[in-house]
């Protein structure tokens, strides 16, 4: 059965291969500070190890001509 960090790798894989994240890269598998192997990624010029990554929001990006009140 595969882990959390295992299951959260292959979202961001398919995250990337689906959809353009400029800040989001992924940067190959190395160890981490206790030397276990991990995938490790970029977000916004951090390297940061999949275990690190609990979980992923949803944010939409409106266009300025659209209004949110009503």
């Amino acid at each position: 059965m595969p882990t959390k960090s295992e299951l959260m790798h292959h979202r961001l894989q398919a995250m990337l291969r689906e959809h353009n994240f400029p800040e989001l890269e992924y940067l190959g598998v190395k160890p981490d500070i206790i030397g276990v192997n991990q995938h490790w990624y970029s977000i916004n010029g951090h390297e940061v190890p999949v275990d690190s990554i609990t979980e992923l929001d949803n944010v939409e990006q409106h266009d300025e001509d659209e209004s949110d009140s009503f």
